[in-house]
């Protein structure tokens, strides 16, 4: 995907959303809220990551959960995946799963992220998966399986809590892959 010029209407809207005065902040926010691109998301997580503003926070959630073009779907995960984001990576998820937009390609992505996530990172994918629209393809289907095969042999070390939440997940994908020869694993 080429990389789109974020506009400068758009690039001032971000300054003002960081910029700690209230006035700009509700200004920069309704025009992203209007006019705003996928090219900004990344601008978006980094507010997040910065602020401590509780309320700033979860207007950016609702705005990263009311992207509605598909090429968001790349970014948000690319991000969701990149470990400089992990102190935010439950509050993406979240958003995530508030969203319209169709993750079902990822849903390998998810079980992976559940599976080495803390607790509410699990909590969040699960909620996710359970919101996929799907179909899914089999080739998906079988990369979760595989993660949760080797969770399911290396899960000594998780919580009780974690480990009913990975169980709810393998029922999801076991109740989508009904059509595919559980023998490919063991191969």
């Amino acid at each position: 995907m080429a990389d789109k010029k974020i506009s400068k209407n758009l690039k001032k809207a971000i300054i003002d959303v960081g910029s700690g005065d209230q006035k700009n902040i509700e200004k920069g926010l309704k025009f992203i809220s209007e006019k705003g691109s996928p090219e900004i998301i990344k601008d978006l997580v980094e507010l997040l990551m910065k602020s401590k503003d509780v309320v700033l926070r979860k207007k950016i959630e609702n705005l990263l959960s009311d992207v509605q073009k598909e090429e968001a779907i790349e970014i948000i995960m690319d991000l969701v995946k990149d470990d400089k984001y992990s102190t935010v990576r439950t509050n993406i998820l979240n958003s995530i799963w508030n969203s319209k937009l169709d993750y079902s390609r990822y849903i390998a992505d998810f079980v992976f992220l559940a599976i080495e996530g803390d607790l509410m990172q699990s909590v969040e994918c699960l909620t996710a998966i359970e919101n996929m629209m799907g179909p899914f393809e089999e080739h998906h289907l079988l990369e979760a399986q595989l993660y949760l095969k080797e969770y399911h042999s290396n899960r000594i070390n998780e919580s009780k809590q974690k480990n009913e939440i990975i169980s709810d997940i393998a029922l999801f994908i076991k109740d989508q892959n009904e059509g595919v020869d559980a023998d490919l694993l063991l191969e």
